[in-house]
Parts: C-alpha cells; structure tokens; sequence
C-alpha cells in the first residue's frame, strides 16, 4: 500500500492527515464532510490482485480480499492454498479471507472446437494476454505467467512479432493495443486451440461448472468472468453457468 492510499483511507475517515503538496508537507482533511456530498459512512473495501508470496504475504498483513486470475481449477487451488497459508502466517483466521478468482475464457458448445471464431474472440485475448507479458520479461517484470514446453513455439513467433513493433524504445505503446479486448490481426494465427485451451478457463457449461464448485468447495467465495469488448452475450452465458454452481 502506498502512502497516498493511506492518506486517501485517513480522509475517508474523516481524519486530518499529512501529505506532501509540490514539495511541501501539510495537513488536509475534508472540511464540510457532514454535509454527505460525497459519502464517507460507507467503507470501500480493499482488494489486492496478488501473484507472487511477498505481494500475497501484504494482503494477508492489510487484511485485505484477495484477487487471483485463473487458468484453470487447479492451479488456482494450489494458489489459493498458498495464499491462506500466507493468511494464516499473518496470524489471521483462515475463514476470514476473501478470496475472488477471475476467470477469463469461453463458454463453449458441445463440440466447439478451442480455436471456433466465438472461442477466439471470447478467449482469445486472455490467451494472447500471456504472451504479451512474457515478451516484455526482459524488459519489464513478469507477473509470472509460464508457458508449458509445447506451446513455446507460439511464444517464440510472437517475439519475432514483437521485435518488429514501433518505436523500438517503445514496444509496449503497440503491444498492449486491444490488450485483454480483443485479437490484433496479427495475432489472429496464434491463438491456436491448445494455447486457449491451457492458457484460458475455456469448456462447456459443465466443464466450467465443475472447476467452479471445486473453486467454492477450496474456500474461493466468489467467482468473476471477465467479459470482453464486443462480446456482451458472455453476461448470459456466464450467467447460466453460474445459475446451477
């Protein structure tokens, strides 16, 4: 958490707090707060999309929900787990952690195909996501998403991708264009039916919820789907599959 989240926390409620203003350290506070134009009764919670143990150790030292963004039921439980271990730790009680897994993928049809234009358009841009973090590894920090051995290929054509974006000081400005809404042209023939399929929460409404209840049953208390631009018929879709979890 850093300091001006603290100061924003202090002055929801209602406390004076100091910060520094152009170089200069000095008290503020909301002076009409009882007027209730702006609400400061109500708490917002905090929540910390956490990946690795020093960012999941933070959420479990703030108390704070904890937010985790799956490929699959199992590799998220295993994560969980370490995250309730890290709750644990903290001297917090293990009941007491709220834990929301995000899911990005689609809903399939029996016998769609991974790589059906729904499927690509659906989940194709989570996919797609992976790849767009671990070409900026060298550059960037990973969140540290891997790749299993037979899907390098793809990632070793998206880097020859990569490396002839512009401007070459600037790769990210291309990159993250349309990034997590939906396929570049070029990146059309990547999104082939094992990355979606290994890289996404992807299957038919059974399939999905299965991985769902196995989510709950691990201490997971709530479920999101990720809906992607152009693709609002996902509200429903998820929505049935959730109806029946």
């Amino acid at each position: 958490m850093t300091a001006r989240d603290l100061v924003a926390q202090g002055l929801l409620r209602r406390e004076t707090v100091e910060t520094n203003i152009e170089g200069q350290a000095c008290k503020i506070r909301f002076l009409n707060p009882d007027l209730d134009l702006i609400n400061t009764q109500d708490e917002i919670p905090l929540y910390i999309s956490a990946f690795g143990p020093r960012s999941q150790a933070l959420t479990a030292q703030l108390g704070a929900g904890w937010i985790y963004s799956m490929r699959n039921p199992a590799q998220s439980v295993e994560q969980l787990q370490r995250m309730q271990q890290a709750w644990r730790d903290a001297g917090r009680a293990p009941e007491d952690l709220y834990a929301v897994a995000q899911g990005s993928g689609c809903v399939l049809a029996p016998g769609e195909a991974y790589d059906s234009p729904k499927a690509k358009a659906q989940a194709g841009p989570s996919a797609i996501m992976i790849l767009h973090d671990l070409v900026e590894a060298d550059a960037h920090r990973s969140l540290g998403y891997r790749v299993p051995d037979d899907l390098q290929p793809l990632l070793d054509a998206y880097k020859e991708l990569y490396a002839e974006y512009e401007p070459a000081d600037a790769r990210y400005l291309q990159v993250h264009r349309w990034h997590l809404m939906k396929l570049r042209p070029e990146e059309e023939p990547l999104a082939t039916s094992d990355l979606i399929r290994k890289l996404t929460f992807s299957g038919t409404t059974d399939f999905l919820r299965e991985g769902i209840q196995a989510l709950r049953d691990a201490g997971v208390a709530q479920f999101a789907a990720h809906i992607r631009y152009g693709q609002e018929a996902m509200l429903e879709e998820w929505a049935d599959v959730l109806s029946k979890v």
